[in-house]
């Protein structure tokens, strides 16, 4: 039986017994804290994912979110007793949850707040016996329906800081992370770019116009690329780092002859289409070098063919506000 179910307070009030427990969750997990980064600071596979360290959840949680996780769902460090003064219990996380599930968890008592995404599922804890607690929490994740295992690191802010200030033993996910860490400080150089530019000219010429963005909002690995396209003719939307911190992409409205693809599959790109056009190339490159990637950048632009014609003006939404804005 955990611990804080000794907790007994018949001649306590109910606020009373809650503090007592908060605090002695509080000063375990704390603990908890302290002596995991002493013996070993390193994160394992669903540490990395999730973007914490598992004693950073209150204690009596451990097993609930090694469960959630096997089910896909990240479940944030602010999860547990979220007030200080009521007995409100809440799994807080990025998580999607379809009309019956909520039904399901709504008859369970269980309430569902949604703000920007941010997702949490709480209930009022009139037993204050943790055991107790446990257990409703199980019954909750039987109702989740199984996501099958997250495998995709958890892109919440605290998540990739904690990612950036920790290390994992895992060769594969110490790559992952200087990848995260190349993105992060170009993010940080193109914001200064980007700033310094609005603020000295900001006057889009005719290929910025074009594109529908500065060329500083271009990150820096594709950026040439992305202008030699648009000199061939190619009308490009989106570039660099899209989806996540690995996988490098240009895509646009613009289509690309069979001999063209088999040439790029060659070289590790692969090339994807709509029925309307549109094109995506996309690879992943070996290692976080910035050089070497703009590199594999400008081999891939030198395969496309010239259109011979002007590049026709980027559609997308943010490329439509830029030009009603700047222009």
């Amino acid at each position: 039986m955990n611990i804080y179910s000794y907790i007994h307070t018949s001649n306590l009030s109910d606020q009373k017994k809650y503090k007592s427990l908060k605090k002695s969750i509080d000063r375990d997990r704390s603990k908890a804290i302290n002596k995991r980064l002493k013996e070993k600071a390193y994160m394992t596979d669903m540490e990395y994912i999730s973007g914490a360290f598992l004693e950073m959840y209150e204690p009596y949680l451990k097993d609930i979110v090694c469960r959630l996780f096997e089910k896909g769902y990240s479940i944030d460090i602010s999860s547990g007793f979220c007030s200080n003064k009521f007995q409100y219990q809440s799994l807080n996380g990025h998580f999607s949850l379809d009309y019956l599930t909520k039904n399901k968890l709504e008859k369970e008592g269980v309430k569902i707040r949604d703000i920007n995404g941010f997702r949490s599922l709480f209930f009022f804890a009139e037993n204050l016996d943790l055991d107790d607690i446990k257990q409703k929490w199980l019954q909750i994740i039987e109702i989740l329906p199984d996501k099958g295992k997250l495998i995709n690191p958890s892109q919440n802010p605290k998540a990739v800081l904690f990612r950036r200030k920790y290390i994992s033993r895992d060769p594969q996910l110490q790559r992952q992370r200087l990848f995260e860490k190349m993105e992060y400080k170009i993010r940080i150089s193109l914001e200064k770019e980007v700033k310094k530019r609005k603020k000295t000219n900001p006057h889009p010429n005719i290929v910025e116009s074009r594109l529908g963005v500065f060329i500083e909002e271009l990150e820096p690995q594709v950026r040439q690329a992305v202008l030699k396209m648009n000199r061939k003719g190619y009308s490009t939307d989106l570039s660099g780092f899209v989806n996540n911190s690995r996988d490098q992409m240009i895509e646009g409205d613009f289509r690309l002859e069979e001999k063209i693809i088999n040439k790029l599959s060659l070289s590790g790109i692969k090339v994807e289409s709509n029925p309307s056009g549109y094109t995506r190339l996309l690879f992943t490159p070996k290692e976080a070098n910035l050089g070497k990637i703009e590199k594999k950048w400008n081999e891939i632009v030198s395969l496309l063919p010239s259109r011979n014609k002007t590049a026709e003006f980027s559609m997308t939404r943010r490329a439509r506000d830029f030009r009603l804005k700047y222009i």
